[in-house]
């Protein structure tokens, strides 16, 4: 009897340890995979970041700022109001091209009482915003040694266009001793923000540093 019993004991021993085994090949299994699906993952997202940071528009040159009001001497800075800005876009080097079709590209205006969409497939081109080759082929691509020319007409802005709704156009407008920012959103890549402290101005048209 006690030989019998050693052998079903070696016989039960073997059978946990091929158990062990097993369990331990299948858990080594899910391990690798866990770590293959995670090393894919940390790839695609990598890949996005850099997709997102490849493509990146920048100002060529300064901002130039069209203002009323602003004759007199000296002129009353509080009455003085910013119209308009003309800027030059260029594809920074090295960079994806860009499509700046209103369909394709997002733009806000921010000043310290409203902010405003000025350019998308809701306000397309030539509404608020104006984007036009200056430099390049007839596409709406902004590819690398062409320049577009940027217009933002603030004066083609409604009260109601703004959030909040505003009462005045006076509140629309951005005015001397002021920040205003404009940000151009592309479908791909880093968005171009364009922010600028408004001086004391004494001619209707200045560049703004």
């Amino acid at each position: 009897m006690s030989k019998i019993r050693r052998g079903m004991t070696g016989l039960e021993t073997a059978i946990i340890l091929v158990a062990f085994v097993i369990t331990a090949a299948a858990f080594a299994f899910v391990v690798l995979n866990m770590g293959f699906l995670t090393a894919e993952k940390t790839q695609s997202v990598i890949s996005t970041g850099m997709s997102e940071a490849s493509s990146s528009m920048l100002i060529d040159s300064g901002l130039v700022g069209f203002f009323s009001n602003a004759t007199g001497i000296p002129a009353s800075q509080y009455n003085v109001s910013l119209t308009k800005v003309v800027f030059y876009i260029k594809l920074s080097q090295g960079h994806e091209p860009i499509d700046v079709d209103s369909s394709r590209l997002v733009a806000t205006y921010t000043n310290s009482r409203c902010h405003a969409v000025i350019y998308s497939s809701s306000y397309p081109n030539g509404t608020i915003m104006t984007i036009r080759r200056i430099t390049g082929d007839s596409d709406t691509l902004l590819e690398a040694g062409e320049k577009f020319r940027v217009e933002v007409d603030f004066t083609q802005m409604t009260l109601t266009d703004v959030d909040p709704v505003l009462n005045s156009r006076w509140e629309l407008y951005a005015h001397p001793y002021e920040k205003f920012r404009i940000e151009v959103r592309p479908s791909q890549g880093a968005v171009m923000a364009v922010e600028r402290l408004i001086p004391a101005v004494y001619s209707s048209v200045m560049t703004i540093e």
